[in-house]
């Protein structure tokens, strides 16, 4: 059984060694007989309590100070390729497993007061804090003490800094000399990760290391940024530079410099572009279905007339009418039908149709009754029949849920990125699809801008992540797996049931998701239920858990992720007395010592709300927790 000890006790030990320093040196200078023979008694009694001084020294320290590692982007780079060659893994840092005893130490720092820990003075503190911002051979003798002990007492390749104003560094320090290398498992990230941690905890440096190494891999990269972090586009800029990769951006608040995606370029069957759009529309029921129906009737005959659907053309036809297209696929039919002079007996007749209404019957009118005259059934020209004949007023009022969201993506610039024209050859900006940008590995960032505009955000967001996953789906049934990594920072605003498909199913396709939200919250106010959101979490097999604010977060989800275990506290019990019989200087005492034991989280919610910028905990793979801390690029 593993001793026990408080590591929060006077250190006693330096008692002893001044008691076997001033022993050994009497030894010396009287020299009594057999002295010889004793002193390296002494010398070696006082080494053993210099090295449990020191020990507890080194522990102490480590819990005083702050440090973060900086490293070169090519020191980096070729450290993660070591990495990856030797442990199949994506690096994030350096860290320890976390284990009982780390969660034990916790609880005793936590039953104290502040004052009861044993801080090193803060003159010393300020001195090794800035010991190591000067270059080795202009350092004073102080200084150069200081950057000794600090090379002795905490891990290599550490940077001591300032305190912050968030967080207590104690809680990775309880790692001492255990601090390793910590990885992602790439035979695990098919299983998709979950990163939760609230503004400024280090996310986007987190996403940072994983994009730059990302890259250098070769594999295809998709970022959703819903905040665009310039940073995070640079470093993804300068990455593809550097690997002579792709790098293509997406950004809706900056048209003339993105490219021009169409997210209904890739189907398997023509009613997904309706449900790709469909499942952006904020209403239930009845107007729903309508809305979709009303959206698969029109691509549908798009597709009959020789015309590729898209947004912008699908709202031309929502907003003003259906009857052109209707006449156009019903003239290809009659004229694959009957030839040129289909049209004899109805040339005379007026242009466009009353619909039905009052009135001599249109060419349109006489078309339809031409068509269901001959007795031919066709789905796309049964379908845009059936709107013709719909009432134009029901039909305007059923159709109200769907005009904004096609206003929103089909209008203005964000319609020419999202529709692009091909023959338009005065836009010189590229096309592509994701289809095409997975096929080439390339790298794409897409910047939503959802703090000018949430809603338009969301919904490009939503749109290009349903056709993501009808992509991966037909990946997953005709092709081999592709090699796809997706990060999406603030998840929760692009989330829809197409992209909880993709954590579901887009494995076996071979995509590995990241998603990054403040807090569990986020999902369910997404989803507006808790049972979609936990769909959303199950598929997420990795969790990496930087500071988070939520209670709910790190007391409901996280801590019962990392589970429970024992911890131990030693239990002192003191107690005197006398009798009146005896004499009045008789009387007795007792001290007794009882180590108990009791339940706890082996993550104490608490500290998952006190760590630093860049420290996170991680539960890896589904069996391996770890307290580890992020490296910042230079």
């Amino acid at each position: 059984m593993r001793s026990y000890e408080d590591m929060f006790r006077p250190t006693y030990e330096v008692y002893s060694v001044i008691g076997w320093a001033a022993g050994l040196v009497l030894l010396v200078l009287l020299r009594p007989p057999f002295w010889v023979l004793v002193a390296p008694v002494f010398m070696g009694l006082l080494v053993l309590r210099a090295a449990q001084a020191a020990r507890l020294w080194k522990f102490r320290l480590s819990l005083s100070v702050y440090r973060i590692s900086v490293v070169p982007v090519r020191e980096f780079l070729a450290k993660s390729r070591l990495f990856r060659a030797k442990r199949k893994a994506l690096y994030i840092g350096r860290g320890f497993a976390w284990g009982q005893k780390h969660a034990e130490i916790a609880q005793q720092i936590m039953d104290r007061n502040h004052d009861e820990i044993g801080d090193i003075p803060l003159t010393i503190k300020r001195v090794i804090e800035h010991c190591n911002e000067v270059p080795p051979g202009q350092r004073n003798p102080i200084q150069q003490a200081a950057a000794a002990a600090v090379n002795y007492l905490l891990p290599k390749d550490t940077k001591v800094v300032s305190d912050t104003a968030i967080g207590v560094p104690w809680i990775h320090g309880l790692a001492g000399e255990e601090e390793e290398d910590i990885g992602l498992p790439l035979d695990s990230l098919t299983g998709h990760t979950l990163i939760l941690g609230t503004t400024r905890a280090g996310k986007t440096r987190l996403y940072e290391l994983l994009v730059t190494q990302i890259i250098d891999m070769g594999s295809c990269l998709i970022v959703f940024d819903p905040k665009k972090d310039q940073a995070l586009v640079t470093r993804m800029r300068n990455e593809c530079k550097r690997a002579k990769r792709t790098f293509l951006y997406f950004d809706a608040a900056r048209p003339s410099e993105s490219i021009r995606i169409n997210p209904l370029a890739n189907w398997n069957n023509v009613s997904e572009p309706a449900t790709r759009i469909g499942q952006l529309i904020d209403a239930d029921g009845s107007f729903a279905a309508f809305a979709w129906k009303t959206l698969a009737i029109i691509q549908r005959a798009l597709v009959a007339a020789g015309e590729k659907p898209n947004i912008k053309n699908t709202k031309r036809h929502v907003d003003l009418g259906i009857e052109d297209l209707a006449e156009r696929i019903l003239t290809l039919h009659f004229l694959k039908k009957h030839g040129p002079e289909w049209d004899r007996d109805i040339r005379n007749a007026p242009a466009g149709s009353n619909g039905g209404g009052k009135g001599p019957p249109g060419r349109l009118d006489l078309m339809i009754a031409k068509y269901i005259d001959e007795g031919d059934t066709t789905d796309a020209i049964d379908g845009v029949i059936t709107m013709v004949k719909h009432s134009k007023e029901h039909f305007s009022k059923m159709i109200q849920v769907l005009q904004p969201i096609l206003e929103m993506l089909g209008s203005g610039e964000i319609g020419e990125l999202l529709s692009p024209d091909p023959s338009d050859l005065t836009d010189k900006r590229p096309i592509y699809d994701l289809r095409k940008i997975i096929d080439q590995k390339a790298v794409l960032y897409v910047g939503l801008d959802s703090l000018s505009n949430k809603i338009i955000a969301s919904a490009i967001g939503s749109i290009l992540l349903a056709d993501l996953a009808s992509t991966l789906g037909n990946i997953y049934n005709f092709s081999t797996p592709a090699d796809v990594y997706m990060l999406i920072d603030e998840a929760a605003e692009v989330m829809n049931d197409q992209a909880t498909q993709i954590l579901n199913k887009g494995g076996g396709a071979g995509i590995k998701v990241f998603l990054a939200a403040q807090s569990v919250s986020d999902f369910t106010v997404r989803y507006g239920s808790s049972d979609k959101a936990e769909q959303v979490l199950a598929n997420l097999n990795n969790l990496i858990c930087l500071r988070v604010r939520s209670d709910e977060t790190a007391s409901m989800y996280v801590t019962k992720l990392f589970g429970k275990t024992s911890t131990r506290v030693m239990e002192t019990g003191y107690s005197t007395g006398s009798e009146s019989a005896s004499s009045f200087t008789d009387f007795r005492s007792n001290v007794s010592k009882n180590l108990r034991s009791t339940q706890v989280e082996l993550v104490n919610p608490s500290l998952l709300t006190r760590l630093p910028p860049l420290q996170y905990f991680a539960f890896i793979s589904g069996r391996s927790y770890y307290k580890g801390t992020l490296p910042l690029i230079e």
